[in-house]
């Protein structure tokens, strides 16, 4: 079983394997994908010292100089979609990367190179032996961006409402499981749950803390109040926000920057201009082809994350005709061709049929080679269902992911070798996820799931396209019970096997098809430095500088 005060068995993949260029700082040669959580964790100073004036430099340990932090400045990025406003604390999107972890924070965060939490609002937390109840106790003196000190009630309050449906959060489900929260005193929350869940703290990575107070104005997208090292400035829908420092902030000498400005600029060849002339700082989302020249210029890096965080996939609505048939679906996951979508379209990545990492515990290496790219088996099941002469169906790419676009694409294509009559209708971040919420899309889209970086249980209950609802109508009561005992379960060898029979039903339903391993790199100017990504793929601006 896992030790009930520390699971410390981990996995290793060397940080060379993806491209993680010199501009992602962090300091280790591998990545270690283990778990510690049922560990008690005691408080970590905050801030990372004072920030020097100017930019002087220091003696590093090895002799050579090291270059300090400069203040000041403000750093712009530049992406193709607009902040989405409604809950944004509350349901992850990337449109949102900029300004959720720099306005808000969360209660504990993983480490970058393994899956050990580490604190941030909270001090110190504490799983009871048989993981049904978690304590935890909130760092003090920490304030809203209003002035307003934090205190347990504000969490307990962001714990209730992410669990409401209306907050359209990913983590609904697991905030469901919480059944009581008591407040023993203003700093202290003690969460009862329904049954042990020993990957609770999953779900502070993606929990940032909004001030309740002022949290309709949020709703209403005017203020966005929290306790991060930025404070929410202005926001022109369709052009851009900026966020300045806290002065308050409770990590002293933090942040570096005086300002972030998002702009919004649709065309990814402006956005690669705007990089180049050096009008941004950061260009999100650029064509793959112009990334890989950027790789070569001095006065640019490319960063992506070392660890598989999120999987392009093909999603399946099993309640919409032909759908229905299972063989129609299997058909559809035989005709990616995922090496070449990677290899002509995506030119980051890898590609897989599973999602999972090879160095997850739920990764199944017989099941892997599964619904690989065989348009002769398709066509053979699509005869079987009925559908030798083709069907008719609509394809939903994500405006949100340019990506999604090709993939879809190269469906199309395929599908119209075998008859089949298709359109194509892009969708908006916001249509997007309100189909994903209510499984309209009645017919294939395509988009990306993440939760790949962190235990494997959380893939199930938080994430839209494999939770139960979830956007492909798919559930069946083994399904149910096979989720319901991965989030209770700690004995690794029947862990072990409930990974396999969860992967079966994914190869084997195809309610959703993965396509390829998720690599979306931030073009970046030479002169920020310290950037780095979460362990959930989000930019951390606290601790990035920009040099003269």
């Amino acid at each position: 079983m896992r030790d009930q005060s520390c699971w410390d068995k981990t996995w290793r993949r060397p940080i060379g394997r993806r491209g993680f260029v010199h501009g992602l700082l962090l300091g280790s040669a591998g990545l270690a994908l283990g778990a510690t959580i049922g560990c008690e964790n005691k408080t970590a100073t905050g801030g990372a010292g004072t920030p020097a004036s100017g930019g002087q430099t220091t003696a590093s340990p090895s002799g050579q100089a090291t270059p300090q932090p400069v203040r000041g400045g403000t750093l712009i990025v530049v992406q193709p979609n607009d902040i989405m406003a409604k809950n944004l604390a509350h349901a992850v999107n990337p449109p949102n990367y900029y300004l959720l972890p720099n306005v808000y924070e969360r209660l504990t965060h993983y480490k970058i190179e393994k899956l050990e939490a580490e604190p941030e609002l909270a001090e110190s937390w504490k799983f009871a032996p048989d993981y049904t109840s978690l304590t935890v106790k909130l760092r003090q003196g920490v304030k809203f961006h209003t002035g307003r000190p934090l205190t347990a009630e504000d969490v307990k309050w962001n714990l209730e409402w992410v669990a409401k449906p209306e907050a359209a959060s990913q983590l609904m489900n697991v905030a469901k499981g919480v059944v009581k929260i008591d407040i023993p005193d203003p700093y202290t929350l003690n969460l009862q749950f329904d049954q042990p869940r020993p990957s609770f703290l999953d779900a502070f990575e993606a929990l940032f803390i909004a001030d309740p107070q002022t949290f309709q104005e949020a709703q209403d997208g005017k203020r966005y109040v929290g306790t991060g090292p930025f404070v929410f400035k202005e926001w022109v829908p369709g052009d851009h926000f900026t966020l300045t420092r806290n002065p308050d902030y409770w990590q002293k000498g933090l942040p570096y920057l005086d300002e972030i400005t998002m702009k919004v600029i649709p065309d990814a060849q402006t956005r690669l201009v705007n990089l180049q002339t050096g009008a941004a700082d950061i260009a999100v989302t650029l064509d793959p082809r112009d990334l890989k020249d950027l790789q070569k210029d001095k006065n640019f890096f490319v960063t992506s994350h070392p660890i598989m965080t999120s999987v392009w996939y093909v999603g399946i609505d099993v309640k919409a005709e032909p759908f229905t048939d299972k063989r129609v679906r299997q058909a559809i996951a035989y005709l990616l061709d995922r090496r070449r979508i990677v290899d002509t379209q995506l030119l980051f990545g890898e590609p897989t049929v599973i999602p999972w990492d090879k160095l997850s515990p739920a990764y199944d290496a017989e099941l892997a080679q599964r619904n690989q790219y065989n348009p002769a088996k398709a066509k053979e099941l699509l005869t079987q269902a009925g559908l030798a002469g083709g069907a008719t169906v609509s394809l939903y790419p994500s405006g949100s992911y340019p990506e999604t676009g090709p993939i879809v694409e190269m469906l199309q294509a395929e599908l119209t070798k075998l008859g089949w009559k298709t359109s194509i209708e892009k969708l908006a971040s916001a249509e997007m996820i309100q189909k994903l919420n209510t499984g309209q899309f009645r017919g294939l889209w395509c988009s990306l799931v993440g939760y790949m970086h962190m235990t494997p249980s959380t893939l199930f209950i938080n994430s839209y396209p494999f939770r139960v609802p979830n956007g492909s109508n798919f559930d069946t009561p083994q399904y149910r019970q096979l989720i319901n005992d991965i989030v209770k379960e700690t004995d690794e060898a029947k862990l072990k096997t409930i990974y396999r029979q969860i992967n079966e039903v994914i190869v084997d339903e195809c309610f959703l098809c993965p396509v390829a391993s998720v690599e979306r790199p931030l073009a970046v100017s030479a002169k920020v430095k310290g950037l780095k990504l979460s362990r959930s793929g989000m930019p951390i601006q606290y601790g990035i500088w920009k040099s003269k």
